[in-house]
C-alpha cells in the first residue's frame, strides 16, 4: 500500500509540475485522438478538458490547421523518433503564433504507440528574426532596398518570366553630375540629397514598382508594368518630378534613366548589361532624359 500511495503521489506531483510549464504539453493516442494536456494547452486553445479528451484535431481546429497537425503526426509515427517543426498556427481565438514543436512516440496500455508533443510559443523571437532579415535588405543610408534586395527580386522576377511569361521592366536611374555636388557641398549635403531623392522616387512610384539604391548614386527600379510604353511614362514623370523640384536649399539636380524590358534568354546579367548601355546613351545624350530599347 505504501508503495501504490507513493506512486500516486508522484504521479500527482509530475502532473502538478508540468501543469506549472508554460509550454504546451498534450499527448495522443494511435488514432490522433487526444489522451491529455497541461493547463497551458488548455488555456491556449481556450477549451475545457471536456471539450477536447478522445477528439482529434479535426474536431477541434479549423481543417487546414488540423491537416497540418495530422501531417506532422504521421511523419513522427512513420520515423519513430523524435520530430522537430517550426510553423505560425492561427488557433480558435484567432492568435497568430509562431510555434516550435517537438513529437516523440510513446508507448501506452503496454503495446499501442501515441504521440507525445510539445510546443514553445517564439512568436517574439521569429519576429526578431526577421526584422533583422529585413534590415539586412534595407540600405543603410536611405532606408531603401538595397543591392541585395534587388538580386533576390530579380531573380524571383526571372523565374516568373520563365515559368509564366509574365513581363517586367528595369529602369536604371543615376544622378546627373552628383560628384559636383560632394565635391562642391561635401559629402554630408550629398548623403542628404540621397536621402531625399530617395524619399521622392518612392511617392511617385506605385505598388508594381520596387526602387532600389544599387550604390553611390545608381538607383533601380523593377517594374511589373505589363507593358514598357506604361514604363517609359513612368520615368518621364519621375524625370520631370526630380528636375522640378529642389531637394535642399540651392540644390537641383536632374536625372538621366535607361529602360529595358526582359527578353527571352535573360539572367541577372545580360538584362543589367542592356539597361547599363541604355543608360550610358542617356547620359551621352546630354543627361536629364530617358532612353529605351525599341
Amino acid at each position: 500500500m505504501e508503495y501504490v500511495e507513493y506512486l500516486k503521489n508522484n504521479n500527482v506531483l509530475l502532473s502538478s509540475v508540468i501543469n506549472l510549464i508554460d509550454d504546451l504539453i498534450f499527448y495522443k493516442d494511435k488514432d490522433f485522438k487526444y489522451l491529455g494536456c497541461n493547463t497551458a494547452f488548455l488555456n491556449f486553445i481556450n477549451k475545457s478538458p471536456e471539450d477536447m479528451l478522445g477528439k482529434d484535431d479535426f474536431e477541434i481546429f479549423d481543417h487546414d490547421l488540423a491537416t497540418t497537425f495530422r501531417h506532422n503526426d504521421k511523419l513522427m509515427l512513420a520515423k519513430g523518433h523524435v520530430r522537430t517543426n517550426e510553423e505560425w498556427v492561427t488557433y480558435p481565438d484567432g492568435r497568430k503564433v509562431y510555434l516550435l514543436t517537438k513529437k516523440i512516440p510513446f508507448e501506452y496500455d503496454g503495446c499501442n504507440i501515441g504521440i507525445l508533443g510539445i510546443s514553445r510559443d517564439i512568436t517574439s523571437l521569429e519576429k526578431a528574426n526577421q526584422q533583422l532579415k529585413d534590415q539586412a535588405l534595407l540600405d543603410e543610408l536611405t532606408s531603401i532596398k538595397n543591392r541585395k534586395a534587388y538580386n533576390l527580386k530579380i531573380k524571383s522576377l526571372l523565374a516568373g518570366f520563365e515559368r509564366y511569361n509574365i513581363p517586367f521592366s528595369i529602369i536604371s536611374i543615376d544622378i546627373d553630375d552628383f560628384k559636383n555636388i560632394n565635391d562642391n557641398y561635401g559629402h554630408d549635403v550629398g548623403d542628404k540629397v540621397l536621402q531625399r531623392f530617395s524619399e521622392l522616387i518612392e511617392k511617385h512610384i506605385r505598388q508594381t514598382d520596387h526602387l532600389f539604391r544599387i550604390g553611390g548614386e545608381e538607383f533601380v527600379i523593377l517594374s511589373e508594368s505589363r507593358t514598357q510604353a506604361d514604363v517609359v511614362i513612368l520615368a518621364e514623370k519621375l524625370r520631370e518630378t526630380v528636375a522640378k523640384i529642389t531637394l535642399l536649399s540651392d540644390i537641383n539636380i536632374t536625372i538621366s534613366l535607361g529602360i529595358c524590358e526582359v527578353i527571352k534568354g535573360d539572367d541577372a546579367n545580360s538584362i543589367a548589361k542592356r539597361v547599363d548601355t541604355l543608360l550610358y546613351q542617356a547620359k551621352s545624350h546630354g543627361k536629364n532624359t530617358v532612353t529605351y530599347q525599341t
